[in-house]
């Protein structure tokens, strides 16, 4: 029969402290014993409920990924719809859709993440990515028989390119000739979309 050899301490024990790691705990801006603290959707600009759902479902984002683009696109200069359909729009899993490589969204993201693509020669496997205008999309020589892309291919040939991106089917690379405006793009073409400060919204 084993006998404990050592006492341990019961969780409502108190032990003191030395003072570093006191000074430490009460730097952090969680408390202390929550990990990495309360998570919250950065603020400044938003859309009105139906702008979210309609956007969420056409680019398959979860609420924080689409808070954070509304408020980027409201922090640049010009005007801050235009800006957020080109943060949209200009995510590299988009465009891999609209070229005709991915048959949806989500699919397109996870054949982002696993390395099927790169932009002008360099591999990319974050689905946020950014493409900017005269970057080429292209499909890694490896990856281009495979079935995800292969099919979604023959189901694009024939079909229409939007005006902004130039596509070849034949060597599967995909340029972005200039940025995309709204009314150019199929998934927020019929969404009354607009970008209200919090301030507009209070009022």
């Amino acid at each position: 029969m084993a006998v404990r050899t050592t006492v341990r301490p019961s969780p409502t024990d108190e032990f003191p402290l030395h003072p570093a790691y006191g000074t430490m705990m009460r730097r952090q801006r969680h408390p202390i014993g929550v990990r990495g603290g309360p998570r919250r959707a950065p603020r400044g600009f938003q859309l009105s409920d139906n702008d979210q759902r309609q956007v969420r479902a056409a680019y398959e984002l979860r609420m924080r990924q689409l808070a954070r683009a509304v408020v980027t696109a409201g922090r640049q200069p010009g005007d801050a719809t235009e800006n957020l359909v080109g943060q949209l729009e200009q995510r590299i899993d988009a465009l891999v859709h609209r070229a005709g490589f991915a048959p949806s969204v989500d699919a397109a993201r996870d054949l982002v993440a696993h390395n099927t693509f790169t932009v002008d020669g360099g591999k990319v496997n974050r689905p946020s990515y950014l493409v900017q205008p005269g970057q080429t999309i292209e499909v890694r020589p490896d990856r281009q028989c495979r079935p995800p892309v292969a099919i979604a291919v023959a189901e694009q040939a024939g079909g229409e390119a939007p005006p902004y991106l130039d596509i070849s089917l034949e060597r599967l690379t995909a340029t972005l000739t200039r940025e995309p405006q709204r009314q150019e793009v199929p998934a927020l073409r019929d969404i009354p979309l607009a970008v209200h400060s919090d301030e507009e919204v209070a009022r």
